[in-house]
């Protein structure tokens, strides 16, 4: 029997691309969701084996479906998917109930392969993630202890004998592997995260 699948993202062209590649590999895409409350709406009525969920959607973000899937009566198992590989990102979808983890840019047999194992009932997020230290560079965690410290760019390449470009390019990487805008975002996410150490 096919495994039955439920499918949200809010980009319908991400959606019918995975939804056609599920379909070539056998797999039923029986509803699809393009915010978190649809999904909902989506697993009360269709009851997959698994939902396939984007953790950056309107109305209800992926990890608070997540944890309201997995409170629900109907079993279904939840596979998160993301744009960007994060340690802190999978532990917060594997407390929120999830299965499965993938990452957008992994191949098509990875995605099928996970959407397998967890419809028959394993967990495919790794225990073993990496910790939070590991997501930055020792460069990236000099430029953000800096930032912190309210330095700009310029003074952050004199105190690092660096050029101000290579400054920008680590700041830049940072904004990315944290999801910040701004300086204070940063700062503010790195802190929750545990990544800055102020000296006692």
């Amino acid at each position: 029997m096919a495994i039955r699948v439920v499918l949200a993202d809010d980009h319908d062209l991400v959606r019918t691309c995975i939804r056609t590649m599920l379909s070539s590999h056998g797999v039923d895409v029986v509803a699809e969701a393009e915010d978190g409350r649809a999904l909902l709406r989506a697993v009360r009525a269709h009851r997959p084996d698994v939902a396939l969920v984007d953790v950056s959607m309107p109305l209800l973000d992926g990890i608070e479906a997540t944890r309201r899937i997995a409170k629900l009566p109907s079993q279904t198992r939840v596979v998160v998917l993301t744009m960007h590989p994060d340690a802190h990102l999978a532990r917060r979808a594997r407390a929120a109930g999830a299965y499965g983890y993938v990452v957008k840019d992994e191949t098509p047999d990875r995605l099928i392969e996970v959407i397998a194992r967890v419809a028959a009932g394993e967990q495919c997020i790794d225990a073993e993630a990496p910790k939070e230290s590991d997501l930055l560079t020792t460069k990236e965690r000099e430029v953000l202890q800096l930032i912190a410290e309210g330095k700009r760019n310029r003074e952050i390449a004199e105190i690092m004998s660096r050029s101000i470009h290579t400054v920008r390019s680590h700041r830049a990487r940072l904004m990315g592997k944290l999801g910040a805008r701004s300086a204070t975002e940063l700062v503010k996410a790195a802190e929750e995260r545990g990544l800055l150490r102020w000296p006692v």
